[in-house]
């Protein structure tokens, strides 16, 4: 099953991150003075997925198969 938005959305709440600016249906989220930007699809390719959360891995401090195995995402 691909990446939905919804997930996408429970990461970034569960890590705290805040929403900050949206333009038609691209949303910036930050943590601290690091941000990320997501566009919303109801599906995100596998290669788009996992760079959005390796990107949120990253800003989070978090490591990135910890993120995959914790929300049990398949990519």
């Amino acid at each position: 099953m691909p990446l939905s938005h919804k997930q996408i959305l429970k990461i970034l709440n569960d890590l705290w991150f805040k929403i900050i600016r949206s333009k038609w249906s691209h949303f910036r989220y930050s943590l601290g003075n690091k941000w990320v930007t997501i566009a919303f699809h109801k599906e995100y390719p596998p290669k788009t997925a996992k760079s959005m959360l390796k990107d949120i891995a990253s800003i989070s401090n978090t490591d990135y198969k910890e993120l995959i195995k914790k929300y049990n995402i398949k990519l």
